[in-house]
């Protein structure tokens, strides 16, 4: 009897573990400037065949929890871009900072729901638009305006009270309509900057 308590003690603690695992949505991360040379050619091939104008971005390693990634910062037509590929050179997304009032009212409304809903108080800090797709698709919608095979989202950091009523660092990233896809806290090395 004894035996089967400690058994099934045992699988709901790491069911616990395991759900915490999965429900644990902290962005830690760390980025690092990098000359254009270390990053894979398929990823400057991408870039430059992508953003033909565009001469001398910023090449940054982004090392996390799961692995790193590679990214191209650089501004364009008044606008701060985030080009971000794997560690192979395939293109991920790419964001571009956005201003509160360019966001579609659908994302702004459901914006505005979710954080008058869940915090006491809150301050956006930066929005992105993201596309993601696949390479070729994002390629023609930077070069040709087409949209066919694009997903967009919106990226959005805030601060906002979080469980222990202290102000917390959040990025939450939500759907074409508004609703919040994922929410994570972002846990910053003490020197790291938000913006490039």
């Amino acid at each position: 009897m004894l035996n089967l308590i400690l058994k099934h003690t045992s699988i709901l603690v790491f069911c616990w573990m395991i759900s915490g695992a999965l429900f644990a949505q902290d962005k830690i991360e760390r980025e690092l400037r990098v000359e254009e040379k270390v990053v894979p050619k398929e990823a400057r091939d991408w870039f430059y065949d992508a953003f033909e104008t565009t001469k001398r971005p910023k090449w940054y390693q982004e090392i996390f929890e799961s692995g790193y990634s590679y990214e191209a910062k650089f501004k364009l037509k008044g606008k701060f871009y985030s080009v971000e590929f794997d560690s192979l050179g395939l293109i991920q997304d790419v964001e571009i900072e956005i201003d509160y009032n360019e966001l579609p009212k659908e994302v702004q409304t459901g914006l505005d729901d979710y954080l008058l809903d869940d915090y006491k108080s809150s301050d956006i800090k930066r929005i992105q638009i993201q596309y993601s797709g696949k390479p070729d698709d994002l390629e023609d919608f930077f070069d040709e305006n087409s949209t066919e095979g694009i997903l967009t989202r919106f990226e959005i950091e805030f601060i906002g009270l979080d469980e222990t009523g202290d102000s917390q660092l959040f990025e939450g990233l939500f759907s074409d309509k508004g609703d919040l896809i994922i929410k994570r806290k972002i846990v910053l090395a003490p020197s790291e900057n938000l913006l490039f």
